[in-house]
């Protein structure tokens, strides 16, 4: 194993990490396909409301690939197409097939696609890996660098990243979702070296000793502070030619996902998710793809935010549902209250960046809400940003010069290597959103030259 040196990032402990114990959630009366947390996607409906579907039916594709379908996580019928704003399509409702006696779920009528095995994984070729995958909904789980978004089948990776980790500090521990798995993971490691003869799988320093059985899967080692084991900070650390930047990545839980798939030839519709509010341990639960967010986080105070990331997730209603690449819903407090004097107290419990506050002394796990604590300002240099940036940028300098328009500039100064972690918004002081400023900067240079 290589350890990956990563000094920057955030390193104060947090409340409200889940335990280890495992629950199993009924299935809900309704589960849904999300298009709100799929990047640059444009979904072409493949059914209307009332329209009976199995497990596995197309609901919607890409239309820039018609080939990629994403497919219904339940039997059913399709309840409600949400849509947004300029008819943006946000959701695929499906009301599960449910027992009249005991209002229990149906047993599942998956689509049947053609199986893979162990032993002949080798000899397959990678296009018909592909084609499979493409048809039962589970390609997008392979995404491309510098933007992430789902991976050109056509082009061959220099590398595929697997973080055992997710992309949030809350999200599912590797040992849960790695249970029993060892089978499915080692054909995932067989599969990923059908596209590459370089595959990085990144954990924890905390997770080794959990994971006896994949130990000798385990090719970096990476601190166990937020984002160090997130794909694209390892990629900005290991990467040694241009062409790196074009790579891969999947995380565990969809590579396990993509095993499963291949060798039962049905879609795999469960998923491991955690639920945190601070001050409360919750345990992991194993849900349906798609449960709605009220059957998961249950009560809510009325200052409560939902999240599907600490510090970069979008936020999501109770409404609504979980998306395909979401697995954690942190429960914040958005209690904007202005506090008297605030600057002048010792802050004994308040996290901080930048050491304004006695609680830098200590390691005890802090809360965090949504209260930004000011409001906006002209940027003052300060660096704070530069400070926690886990990929050495200068986000203020990057983010002046889309202000200006010069995304030469922006480009020169490593915008394509901004992780969109959300940490140099944490530590501004100025209150500058400057992860969302880089992401829309990203988005729209990748947008151009499509």
């Amino acid at each position: 194993m290589e350890n990956i040196k990563i000094l920057k990032g955030f390193k104060t402990p947090l409340t409200g990490m889940p335990d280890l114990s495992v629950i199993q959630i009924p299935d809900p009366d309704t589960v849904a396909v999300s298009a709100m947390d799929i990047p640059y996607i444009r979904p072409k409906l493949l059914v209307k409301e009332n329209e009976s579907v199995k497990t596995g039916t197309p609901l919607f594709c890409d239309k820039r690939n018609n080939c990629i379908f994403y497919v219904s996580p339940g039997t059913g019928i399709v309840k409600q197409i949400v849509f947004g704003e300029r008819r943006r399509l946000k959701e695929v409702v499906i009301a599960l097939d449910k027992n009249i006696d005991n209002n229990q779920a149906k047993k599942d009528d998956f689509i049947q696609f053609e199986t893979l095995s162990q032993d002949s994984i080798g000899t397959i070729p990678k296009s018909k890996i592909i084609k499979l995958l493409q048809q039962g909904g589970l390609w997008q789980c392979f995404r491309q660098f510098p933007s992430k978004d789902t991976a050109d089948e056509n082009h061959e990776p220099p590398m595929i990243i697997v973080p055992l980790n997710g992309n949030d500090p809350f999200s599912p521990h590797p040992k849960v979702v790695l249970e029993n798995e060892v089978p499915a993971f080692e054909f995932g490691i067989k599969i990923l070296k059908q596209f590459s003869n370089r595959i990085i799988v990144a954990s924890r320093q905390s997770s080794l000793d959990m994971l006896n059985g994949f130990n000798d899967h385990i090719t970096h080692i990476v601190p166990d502070f937020y984002p160090s084991w997130d794909p694209a900070v390892i990629l900005y650390h290991l990467k040694r030619s241009k062409e790196d930047n074009r790579s891969w990545c999947i995380p565990v839980e969809h590579l396990i996902l993509v095993a499963r798939f291949l060798l039962s030839g049905r879609y795999p519709v469960k998923r491991v998710v955690t639920i945190t509010r601070s001050n409360d341990k919750n345990p992991h639960m194993i849900a349906r793809q798609g449960t709605p967010v009220k059957d998961l986080v249950g009560t809510l105070d009325k200052n409560s935010l939902i999240t599907t990331g600490r510090f970069n997730g979008r936020a999501v209603e109770p409404q609504s549902h979980m998306g395909f690449f979401e697995n954690t819903l942190n429960i914040i407090n958005d209690n904007q209250e202005e506090e008297l004097l605030g600057f002048i107290k010792p802050g004994l419990t308040k996290p901080t960046a930048s050491r304004t506050f006695l609680s830098c002394l200590s390691r005890d796990p802090k809360d965090l809400d949504c209260n930004i604590h000011g409001e906006e300002r002209a940027c003052i240099n300060c660096g704070y940003c530069a400070n926690i940036c886990p990929n050495d940028l200068a986000p203020s300098f990057i983010y002046k010069a889309l202000l200006s328009d010069e995304i030469e500039d922006a480009l020169s100064y490593g915008l394509l290597d901004c992780c969109r972690c959300g940490l140099c918004s944490y530590a501004c002081p100025s209150k500058i959103e400057l992860t969302q400023l880089l992401s829309q900067g990203m988005d729209v240079h990748y947008k151009d030259k499509e």
